[in-house]
């Protein structure tokens, strides 16, 4: 019995000792995630470029047809040069063709690159006669990355629209170090290089992806604060593939590979976890600035998005919708105890808020991919669609077709 007992006693203790080591380790890496250069890091994982080794100058060597792909330079306003592929849409490849297939010099070499001149020539004459994709990618990897072409070849063919996809500084051959504002610079260098080649800001569709999500929308709030005494340059629309709210939201709901939770242990010490965030050097509060936008907006999110909760979306669905409800008092120790009268007016306003929703908003099924709900702002600013797929996950959710249906249908393309 004693040996029994202490048999229990050690495995305890080591039980013990091996949650201490846990929590101690755990303790060290949120530590050491509030320095500046491992932040940076772990957000933009701009070091993993993936595939290794690639060759930017050979689109082809990743699935994309000869010469249908091209390798650009994009100088930023802060002098950094960003490596881009822009990539034809079908319709203009097809007819354009044998013209670039013939345009390579007579050398033996079959890598021979279009000169200079005649690249220029027919991505401009592609941007004058068809729209175009502008897509921010998110984290980690390079243009060249598989996930990654695969939204080019169906933005090309599906969507029949040209692709433009800068990698940002510091990512795959681009200069620099990124930050928030540097990456909103980089969208910035991009949409100018559309725009010097001949593209109408009407006939741009801005993208983004995860990451490319918060660039996106502090890049169109940006191109708006920018228009002051000017002609509008408002693009097409903006799509939100997998956003989140802003980064300290998504620190409190983010899973390491959908499995380990990043500050979520944190829960149960507020105070440590508002201390945490404070170091945060990278916010993109995507939540404070998306109301302003006066674009076209397409969120879309997947149910079973393991990285980002699709609860990001709803609620930049529903700051749109906000200010058209009435307001709920906020919730004090004090309401606890309130009295059965103060509880049913909390219940009458609660459903008060809920049938003036269902008023403002329209709902839409479709079949065997989710559902969307469409919020019609005044004809000037269009509307707000939030897409919620039964699937699609985290960095292929712009793959599923049924959303590039539903992309072509609301932006008019292909």
């Amino acid at each position: 019995m004693a040996t029994h007992d202490s048999q229990n006693t050690s495995f305890l203790q080591r039980a013990r000792q091996f949650f201490l080591i846990l929590g101690g380790i755990y303790v060290f890496l949120v530590a050491l995630g509030t320095t500046p250069l491992v932040q940076r890091n772990l957000l933009y994982m701009h070091n993993l470029r993936l595939p290794p080794f690639a060759q930017y100058d050979m689109p082809e060597k990743y699935d994309l047809a000869p010469f249908k792909t091209h390798n650009v330079r994009i100088h930023t306003a802060d002098n950094e040069t960003l490596g881009a592929w822009f990539t034809f849409s079908d319709p203009f490849y097809t007819a354009n063709k044998a013209s670039l297939l013939a345009s390579p010099s007579s050398s033996p070499d079959p890598s021979s690159p279009v000169p200079t001149t005649d690249v220029d020539a027919y991505i401009r004459n592609a941007l004058r006669t068809h729209p175009t994709v502008l897509f921010l990618h998110g984290n980690g990897g390079t243009r060249a990355l598989r996930s990654r072409v695969q939204h080019y070849q169906a933005f090309a063919s599906r969507l029949r629209a040209n692709v433009l996809a800068p990698d940002y500084r510091g990512f795959a051959d681009s200069t620099g170090v990124p930050s928030e504002v540097g990456l909103s610079l980089d969208a910035l260098a991009a949409w100018d290089w559309l725009r010097a080649h001949g593209a109408a800001p009407e006939n741009v569709l801005v993208v983004g992806n995860s990451l490319g999500t918060g660039v996106a929308v502090q890049f169109a709030s940006a191109l708006q604060e920018l228009e002051r005494g000017e002609k509008p340059q408002r693009p097409r629309g903006v799509v939100l593939l997998a956003p989140f709210s802003s980064i300290e939201t998504l620190l409190d709901t983010y899973y390491i590979m959908g499995l380990v939770p990043l500050l979520a242990p944190l829960r149960i010490f507020p105070f440590i976890s508002n201390f945490v965030k404070r170091f945060l050097v990278h916010r993109f509060d995507s939540l404070s600035k998306i109301v302003s936008l006066k674009v076209p907006l397409l969120i879309v999110h997947a149910e079973d998005d393991w990285d980002i909760p699709h609860v990001h979306s709803e609620t930049l669905f529903d700051a749109f919708l906000e200010p058209h409800l009435p307001t709920l008092p906020e919730f004090t120790a004090a309401m606890a105890g309130a009295s059965e009268e103060v509880a049913k007016r909390m219940t009458a306003l609660a459903h008060e808020r809920a049938a003036l929703r269902t008023e403002l908003v329209a709902v839409r099924d479709m079949a065997r991919v989710g559902r969307a709900e469409v919020f019609a702002r005044n004809a000037a600013h269009g509307e707000v669609v939030f897409l919620r797929t039964r699937w699609g996950g985290h960095e292929r959710i712009g793959l599923v077709e049924g959303v590039q249906d539903y992309m072509a249908e609301m932006f008019h393309l292909g």
